[in-house]
């Protein structure tokens, strides 16, 4: 951990998942000085416990679809330039749950080690593993303990929200999946009713993760069946290839963040109080524009990435580059505030 706190640091992030350690990359590229924050350690949430292929969206045209597909592409651009040793390129076989629907074959795919792809991601980035609580901006600086810094991003995914923001429309999808060995050649990744790839280690096999939106860790009165999340793993495995000798080697479990909407979010927070204050009528549905809202000064979120957070993360830590280091603005219709009108209606009383 990093002693010198003499000067503030332009940024501080909180979350050191995917999102947190690629805008971290990026902004201390860019010449920022940066600081990244996380409570328990680096890719130790949900990032730590995602499969990590980087492959499109294959399903309905749309705003996330053409997202998505941009995404796509700078991700694949990102992890073999900036990452080659640990970004494992292959042809991906993606094969629909429904019956009447052809496999598609993409030759452009990759699987990434999360945990290791974090790491060196934050490399040379000052690191604290604190607890943040309760940040304030007081004379024109965030306050985050005994750091502080001009601007604050908060990468924290679905665990609780250190501001009071409850409009943000997140879903917490637990995670779980695994190494095994097997004698069955796997020559490609494969997407079905589970994910199948080789991985960067010779001779394991990467199977998951599975998307559980009903198990939350902070539901202290059920334990999460490690060995019942083996199971469902290897009988959706088995439903695309035969699979023989399975040992299993390694978990991953950890709490991903997807939004109720499926878009990923980057942009400004709304202040409750005060736009409720300046606006009482909102809770009556008076259409309101967003730009007269009143946000948290010098912050930004990125989060409800769900299940793709490894190929959106580069474009949405580009995007906060761009808005922080070069003025750029960002894109409003993936804004946070989206889900503020709506929800500020259903609370009037």
């Amino acid at each position: 951990m990093p002693t010198s706190k003499t000067l503030p640091y332009d940024v501080i992030i909180v979350g050191a998942g995917i999102n947190g350690c690629t805008s971290a990359y990026f902004l201390s590229q860019a010449g920022l000085r940066v600081a990244l924050v996380d409570k328990t350690g680096i890719a130790a949430g949900g990032s730590g416990a995602a499969g990590a292929f980087i492959s499109p969206k294959f399903h309905k045209q749309g705003p996330l679809k053409e997202l998505m597909d941009v995404a796509y592409n700078e991700a694949i651009e990102f992890y073999t330039n900036v990452l080659p040793s640990h970004t494992l390129l292959k042809p991906l076989v993606h094969m629909s749950q429904e019956d009447n629907e052809e496999p598609v074959y993409l030759e452009k795919s990759a699987i990434v080690d999360a945990r290791a792809a974090c790491e060196a991601l934050a490399e040379g980035i000052d690191f604290y593993r604190l607890d943040i609580q309760s940040p304030f901006y007081r004379d024109n600086m965030w306050h985050c303990g005994d750091l502080q810094s001009s601007h604050l991003v908060l990468t924290i995914g679905a665990y609780p929200k250190i501001l009071p923001v409850d409009y943000v429309g997140l879903r917490g999808i637990w995670g779980h999946r695994i190494d095994i060995t097997t004698s069955t050649d796997i020559p490609h990744i494969f997407h079905h009713f589970v994910s199948i790839s080789p991985t960067l280690k010779e001779g394991v096999i990467a199977i998951g993760a599975t998307h559980n939106v009903h198990y939350s860790p902070f539901d202290f009165d059920i334990t999460y069946d490690i060995e019942a999340g083996r199971s469902e793993l290897i009988e959706k495995a088995l439903k695309t290839l035969k699979l023989y000798n399975i040992k299993i080697l390694k978990d991953y479990t950890g709490l991903r963040s997807g939004s109720n909407d499926y878009m990923p979010m980057l942009g400004s927070l709304v202040d409750v109080s005060a736009t409720q204050a300046l606006h009482p009528h909102l809770q009556h549905g008076k259409a309101v524009d967003p730009k007269e809202f009143i946000y948290y000064p010098q912050l930004t979120m990125i989060n409800g990435s769900g299940g793709y957070g490894f190929v959106l993360a580069p474009y949405l830590a580009k995007c906060l580059k761009e808005y922080l280091a070069d003025g750029i603005p960002l894109d409003e219709a993936i804004s946070p505030s989206r889900y503020f009108s709506r929800w500020a209606k259903r609370k009037k009383g």
